[in-house]
């Protein structure tokens, strides 16, 4: 059985009881659903999506998924209504009568593209590596990699990435390396837009989060509940949890705590 840690519980449930509105976020991969080593196979499981829906019925509570993933491909494993969507990495937001696309990151899409077809050629000999383009942003995913050929595939994404100039970066995930453009946005950028956009400032932000691009949005939020999913040495989260387990409890007490 799952024990989400005391401190947490005790700190946070006057803050969630008490708020006008509770804009919660959620990444996927790793904190709703666990890592695969094959991208295509996450999924919402049943009694995932019952707590999310239990959390959405409450009008005092926004819902935002936040994933690294296109915002087509996140809501075809989530398929729930009523909810935002902010998929690769929160450069595109979706939902609850909000649409935003970040404009540098639209207008490089062909060139991106390009980059992904150079990496994948370059990437052909190391078998497990995928270079998956996802329109605004791209990954090369070395999970299903031998581990001697990890230290040659990080080389190849950087060297391909710098032959683009300063239009796009590489930064490293879990067993992945994110390509995005070159912007001034990030997952802590479209928390701020959303919020805004939401419009009541007595308001309560809880992010809950398991990459290295959530700490974009950890930073931005100094007075909000932060979770980090894992066991990340460092990280700018208040609090952390191990793994999509204690997220799945933590949100049944919080659905609990919010609808009673």
């Amino acid at each position: 059985m799952v024990q989400t840690p005391p401190p947490l519980l005790s700190e946070v449930e006057g803050r969630i009881r008490s708020a006008k509105l509770i804009s919660l976020f959620l990444d996927f991969d790793g904190t709703l659903a666990p890592i695969s080593a094959d991208p295509t196979l996450p999924r919402l499981d049943p009694e995932t999506a019952d707590t999310l829906r239990q959390l959405l019925s409450h009008e005092r509570l926004v819902l935002t998924i936040i994933s690294g993933r296109a915002v087509e491909d996140l809501y075809s494993r989530i398929r729930l209504d009523g909810l935002i969507y902010a998929g690769n990495h929160g450069l595109e937001i979706f939902g609850r009568e909000m649409r935003f696309v970040e404009p540098l990151a639209s207008e490089r899409r062909a060139g991106l593209e390009l980059l992904c077809e150079e990496l994948a050629t370059e990437l052909t000999p190391y078998e497990g590596a995928q270079v998956e383009w996802k329109g605004l942003t791209a990954s090369a995913h070395y999970r299903q990699a031998a581990e001697a050929d990890w230290e040659e595939i990080e080389q190849t994404v950087y060297a391909v990435v710098a032959r683009h100039g300063d239009l796009f970066r590489a930064s490293p995930g879990r067993k992945v390396f994110d390509i995005v453009p070159r912007t001034n946005w990030h997952k802590g950028a479209a928390v701020q837009w959303i919020n805004t956009h939401l419009g009541e400032p007595e308001m309560l932000t809880v992010y809950i989060g398991d990459d290295t691009s959530d700490e974009d949005a950890f930073s931005v939020l100094p007075d909000a509940v932060t979770i980090k999913v894992g066991n990340a040495p460092v990280t700018s989260a208040r609090y952390q949890l191990p793994g999509p387990p204690a997220v799945h409890e933590f949100l049944g007490w919080m659905a609990n705590l919010v609808t009673g």
